[in-house]
């Protein structure tokens, strides 16, 4: 196994890590890429995309969203006229903070990435919280997990991956072709290009102030 580590967060090292403990012991080969940089489709909000890791092992690859949120109850909120609107609330604490939607976020990268790698690759993406003190409240999407689900969806990956066998499983030499695939695709793309491209959006932007919060935050979710 190995992890390739460019620069990134604090919190997405922890995750990079708790990543690499659980799956592991499930997977006697697998590749992981932090910081992925992948282009959008022409005329999106943003052109770039950073995906947090990319794990890939025997059953496929999988997308991690990875959030730094910590001593909070994390929930959603779902109307009939507005997506989902997610929020935190720290422990002890009576107001909530709204917050971008993860789960959106990682569906929209998961999609662009689906169009850019062969159909024979299992993608499936995740939204992993890995700090302590999270607690999920409600009805929660099953993608969102935090550090203590991780060895079940290691097990369950390779489970559903070796049952189902709607796609080819994949040996070191196939790992490590999907990881050069990804790096092609990443190409030049630089995080510094990416965080660049969120500025210069945000910036053009101003009437993202006056918005509902859910509309701002979708609006810039990509990031």
């Amino acid at each position: 196994m190995t992890i390739a580590l460019p620069p990134s967060t604090t919190a997405t090292s922890l995750g990079v890590q708790q990543l690499a403990s659980a799956f592991s012991p499930t997977f006697s080969y697998l590749r992981i890429l932090r910081n992925l940089i992948i282009p959008m489709p022409e005329g999106h909000t943003v052109p770039t995309a950073r995906v947090d890791a990319v794990l890939v092992c025997e059953t496929g690859v999988y997308l991690f969203e990875i959030k730094a949120w910590r001593n909070a109850f994390v929930y959603r909120k779902k109307s009939d006229q507005s997506p989902p609107r997610w929020f935190l609330r720290l422990h002890g604490g009576k107001n909530a903070r709204e917050v971008k939607d993860p789960a959106w976020q990682g569906g929209r990268k998961t999609t662009q990435l689906r169009s850019l790698l062969s159909d024979e690759l299992r993608l499936q993406y995740f939204v992993l919280l890995p700090c302590e003190g999270i607690e999920l409240e409600g009805v929660m999407p099953a993608a969102v997990i935090t550090q203590q689900d991780l060895p079940y969806i290691a097990r369950l990956v390779r489970n559903n991956g070796r049952l189902a066998r709607n796609y080819p499983l994949l040996d070191e030499r196939a790992i490590d072709r999907t990881v050069e695939r990804l790096l092609e695709i990443q190409g030049s793309l630089t995080i510094e290009d990416h965080l660049r491209n969120c500025r210069e959006r945000s910036a053009q932007m101003p009437e993202a102030a006056a918005a509902p919060a859910w509309a701002a935050s979708n609006a810039m979710g990509l990031q």
